[in-house]
């Protein structure tokens, strides 16, 4: 394999594992510790944050409303991917103090609840409740049920009902605990030309050739046919995108159609079924690559990734794509952007991933640390967030910035994020999620370009898997 095609966590894999094996040979308390909830106000807290990737950009406005609310000043350290993965891992795994909040992301948390504070007893005690209107039951199920809710003992477990209104008690009844407060999610969204889908020349032509009227795409048969019809070479124009080169997020465009196509979205389910490897799998690939055939996705689709798809659906060049967040139109094209949820087939599932914050359990002030979460987190700060492109992760946020925002691209935009997070597809809870997500991107990228047959492809990615998954030390039975 062609070290261009190696993401950049892979390049940071070998460090990233070995703190992620540290951490475990740690463990960590049963975090059944009382927390003062009168501990004196510290003179400051520090935070490690990611940047880009989380919207530092969002919190960072908001911390001086911060020291307002509560006195006291929080500092926010923010560092690009990989950097402050690497960070987090380094902090938690030496027990250091120098941070009272850490962000986490849900690829990393399988390697991490064993060294993070559990929250149920900070959640259940109205004392420690007392800086923000909380309200738990206010996060989007499927959101904090993947980002947060962990058993201890029995990572790779998913909470049972993930449809259920999130209640502290009953996570905890239920054999599990909470690890982090969700802030900043992202899910695969579609994103549309509406200029071209408006142009009566382009209605026309397609009601013509396909017998019925231009819309914007619901369906994965709809999709390829729209796609098929906007590719206009005379116009420099093609259909769609794809992000087949080798990384994560060939792999999550695959977990999406394999979700749509009525496979489980995860890949590898709570018994290490291969449940990538399956027909649905196939008839994921099999459609994956006939947009490529087709014709449909400009050149160099082989080796995109996520910002090659903004760039080609930003210049103009693509009438539909599909990222993780709201895809803008450059300055020099004359267009309008609009969004809709990814076309479904047998059922839905968009691949999402969230951000969360995070109690130290080495920290100092514990109780503060927990209170500022609870403030950043709540839906009166994540909608002034929102501003500045916060990707909220409570229900009622989106319900709000709908009717408050004066932009109604912006509108469309969070209308369509908060409906597609309502029925996303997470990670399996691996703690080498980022090798075997490596091994079923290669298995896409040689079913996209034709090298190999999609059930070829991905019978050599499940024999790589299983490798990995036993070299990490899961026991995957007979």
């Amino acid at each position: 394999m062609s070290n261009s095609f190696i993401p950049r966590w892979a390049k940071a894999g070998a460090t990233v594992l070995a703190l992620a094996l540290a951490l475990t040979a740690c463990g960590s308390d049963d975090g059944g510790t009382a927390v003062e909830p009168k501990a004196a106000k510290p003179q400051s807290l520090r935070m490690l944050y990611a940047s880009t990737e989380a919207d530092a950009a969002a919190v960072e406005a908001i911390l001086p409303a911060f020291k307002k609310k509560f006195g006291f000043e929080l500092k926010m350290d923010s560092q690009p991917l990989p950097g402050v993965q690497t960070k987090a891992f380094a902090e938690l795994a030496s027990n250091s103090s120098a941070y009272d909040i850490i962000i986490v992301d849900a690829s990393w948390m399988p390697s991490l609840v064993g060294k993070l504070e559990p929250l149920s007893k900070y959640i259940n005690d109205p004392k420690l409740n007392d800086m923000a209107d909380t309200d738990f039951g206010d996060f989007i199920p499927k959101v904090l049920y993947d980002t947060s809710v962990y058993q201890a003992d029995n990572i790779i477990a998913q909470y049972p009902d993930q449809s259920k209104v999130p209640d502290a008690k009953a996570i905890t009844e239920a054999g599990f605990d909470i690890y982090n407060l969700p802030l900043q999610a992202n899910v695969l969204i579609q994103s549309y030309r509406k200029d071209l889908f408006n142009d009566p020349k382009q209605k026309a032509a397609f009601e013509k050739k396909y017998g019925r009227p231009l819309e914007v795409p619901k369906t994965l048969d709809e999709y390829r046919e729209v796609a098929k019809f906007f590719t206009q070479p005379d116009k420099k124009l093609y259909g769609t995108t794809v992000m087949a080169g080798v990384g994560d997020w060939s792999t999550d465009d695959f977990k999406t159609l394999l979700a749509t196509q009525g496979g489980n979205g995860l890949m590898i389910d709570d018994k290490f079924n291969m449940a990538f490897n399956s027909p649905e799998g196939v008839k994921a690939l099999e459609f994956y690559r006939s947009l490529i055939t087709d014709g449909s996705v400009p050149p160099g689709s082989l080796n995109a990734s996520w910002n090659e798809v903004a760039a080609s659906f930003g210049s103009g060049v693509t009438a539909m794509s599909q990222n993780y967040h709201n895809a803008a139109l450059n300055d020099d094209v004359d267009g309008e952007e609009g969004y809709a949820q990814v076309p479904a087939g047998v059922a839905q599932g968009p691949h999402f991933g969230t951000w969360g914050l995070a109690v130290n359990p080495n920290g100092k002030n514990k109780a503060w640390a927990y209170r500022a979460m609870t403030w950043l987190t709540a839906a009166e700060q994540q909608l002034t967030m929102t501003q500045d492109l916060l990707h909220p992760t409570r229900t009622s946020v989106y319900d709000q910035v709908q009717n408050q925002t004066e932009d109604p691209q912006l509108a469309e935009f969070y209308k369509v994020m908060g409906a597609s997070l309502a029925v996303g597809v997470g990670r399996p809870r691996l703690t080498n999620y980022t090798e075997v997500a490596q091994a079923i991107a290669v298995a896409v990228n040689e079913a996209a370009s034709g090298k190999k047959e999609p059930q070829e492809a991905l019978d050599s990615a499940e024999q790589n898997v299983r490798r990995l998954l036993s070299e990490a030390g899961y026991d995957l039975g007979s």
